[in-house]
């Protein structure tokens, strides 16, 4: 991938950032003004085909270097391979900051520099942050350009506290999911508990990748303490920013718009799940920072240190040799085979979402993330009527061997 836009501080690169978006041009002044004082000195963004003046705003940035994909979203993982391409060319061994144009990142330390030393006096790589949705008073409202944070905030007021969210320990890295509840009681959805954290600043190392998403990564020491990522997809103009991706819809699918849409039908239940912040020093005060808050509750539950512990003295659960022979043996099965000209038809003419084809995922990728990949996929549930025979085969085969165990007894 080839920047057709060089940055004039190509040189100062210590803390990079990088960012896929389309059509942000409302948000990127403040998007630029709040990560240039926060300490990042050098954005790496991808624009997927903007049509409202967010290309021109950028090519007029000295330290942007602004690369162009017109379509090919979905292929790229939703973006993720692209990030991965960037990182591993211009971010080894850097503190690189990952985040949607849409995304304010908090330090604990108040800077990306002074959050490094931090992590590193603690031989951590990354940091774990909440992603915290904020709401503007009005859905349907026109869009407000904002200059800077503070204005933001007061045209995007009312945030989800900590009260409105779940949390749970996991067996996976990061070992501890935090999901919002509050667009699930807007949307009328109970069941819609979005994945709400994130892994925003990274040392970049030659074997680190995103997987997927920012949510996941592969698996690094995590900092006891986390930043937060102050989230602004529900500004002034969101109703009209549906619309308008509707239009090229590579970034939605259907079950997103409609619960978008049932969002700002029922915003009259707005106040409800959220509370009103009227400047970002007032955050200070808020559940998500007080003693028995998230931070605290993080510090208890962080297992990442562990864990990478156990990957550097080789004592995994499960080792890669097994994990690669599963795959191999799940992508050279028929009913794998039969149906990957069809899917692959389907992916290619924008018809099947990336998560619906595994096979999009590099083969260089963690064979955990792919055997994941391919047992989410809802391609594979829909051939599992094929697969059913050999199940009920090798359960009788299984059954016998259990019988003829016992009279050997």
């Amino acid at each position: 991938m080839r920047p057709s836009k060089h940055s004039n501080k190509s040189r100062q690169t210590d803390y990079p950032l990088i960012c896929i978006l389309r059509d942000e041009a409302d948000i990127l002044p403040a998007f630029l003004h709040h990560y240039r004082s926060i300490g990042v000195t050098c954005f790496y963004i991808v624009d997927t085909g903007s049509s409202d003046g967010s290309r021109e705003f950028l090519l007029q940035q000295n330290d942007v270097q602004l690369f162009e994909k017109n379509g090919g979203y979905p292929q790229a993982n939703a973006g993720i391979d692209w990030v991965n391409e960037i990182g591993s060319k211009y971010c080894k061994d850097k503190w690189t900051t990952v985040v949607d144009a849409d995304e304010f990142l908090q330090p604990p330390q108040l800077s990306i520099h002074g959050t490094a030393d931090a992590l590193q006096s603690e031989l951590a790589f990354a940091l774990y942050t909440p992603l915290i949705d904020f709401f503007c008073d009005d859905l349907t409202s026109a869009p407000k350009c904002a200059v800077d944070l503070d204005e933001l905030i007061t045209n995007t007021p009312n945030y989800v506290p900590f009260s409105k969210f779940h949390t749970e320990r996991t067996q996976a890295f990061p070992f501890f999911e935090l999901r919002s509840s509050a667009r699930a009681d807007m949307s009328g959805r109970r069941n819609y508990l979005v994945r709400s954290y994130k892994i925003p600043l990274v040392y970049w190392q030659a074997d680190f990748q995103y997987l997927r998403s920012t949510h996941l990564c592969t698996p690094v020491p995590l900092g006891d303490t986390c930043g937060h990522l102050l989230h602004f997809k529900y500004r002034s103009g969101f109703e009209k920013r549906l619309l308008k991706e509707l239009e090229n819809p590579d970034r939605m699918n259907a079950d997103v718009y409609r619960i978008s849409k049932a969002i700002i039908r029922n915003q009259k239940l707005l106040h409800q799940n959220t509370v009103a912040l009227r400047n970002k020093d007032a955050f200070k005060e808020s559940d998500w920072l007080s003693n028995a808050g998230f931070s605290e509750r993080w510090k208890e539950v962080n297992r990442s240190k562990a864990y990478y512990f156990k990957i550097l003295t080789g004592k995994k659960t499960t080792t890669d040799s097994t994990l690669e022979e599963n795959l191999t043996r799940i992508t050279t099965s028929l009913s794998w085979r039969v149906t990957k000209s069809l899917r692959a038809f389907l992916f290619n003419r924008g018809l099947l979402r990336h998560e619906h084809f595994p096979e999009r995922i590099n083969s260089n990728q963690a064979a955990a993330e792919q055997i994941i990949a391919i047992y989410e996929s809802f391609w594979w549930m829909l051939t599992s009527i094929i697969r059913l025979p050999v199940a009920f085969y090798r359960a009788v085969l299984w059954y016998k061997l259990k019988q003829r165990s016992r009279k050997t007894r």
